[in-house]
């Protein structure tokens, strides 16, 4: 396994051991999808793409701590991280982030999201906020 898949594989343990709930929902997740528990090891992008959901799901939910603890979470490892978990990051949360939400959900949502991660979604979708 390359070094790079390694430190990607650690951010979803600690994803695993910090937010155990949403880690099991993400599981769950992606064996109805047809997943295997190989599967889930061998493909970080694809878990960290299915963790974006439980945080849509918070945002869906207006549960405000979630998507705080979540946002803030992926957000340190985010400036702590290489380059490549910055890339994971961006791409398969960030981006995923309000995937099909009402537009009235995503302004509620705002300033609950981690300075960081509005960042790297305004540069994919833009602001969902009249003034940004």
């Amino acid at each position: 396994m390359s070094p790079e898949i390694e430190e990607e594989n650690e951010l979803v343990r600690q994803i695993r051991a910090g937010f155990r709930t949403d880690a099991e929902r993400t599981d769950r997740c992606l064996m109805e999808r047809g997943c295997t528990g190989s599967d889930l090891e061998a493909n970080p992008y694809t878990w960290i793409e299915a963790f974006a959901d439980r945080t849509t799901d918070a945002v869906r939910e207006r549960n405000s701590d979630v998507v705080e603890r979540h946002t803030g979470f992926m957000a340190e490892q985010y400036q702590s991280g290489s380059s490549h978990i910055r890339q994971l990051i961006d791409v398969a949360y960030a981006e995923n982030l309000m995937w099909n939400v009402e537009d009235h959900d995503k302004v509620w949502a705002w300033p609950y999201i981690s300075p960081m991660i509005r960042q790297l979604y305004v540069e994919m979708w833009g602001s969902p906020c009249p003034k940004g």
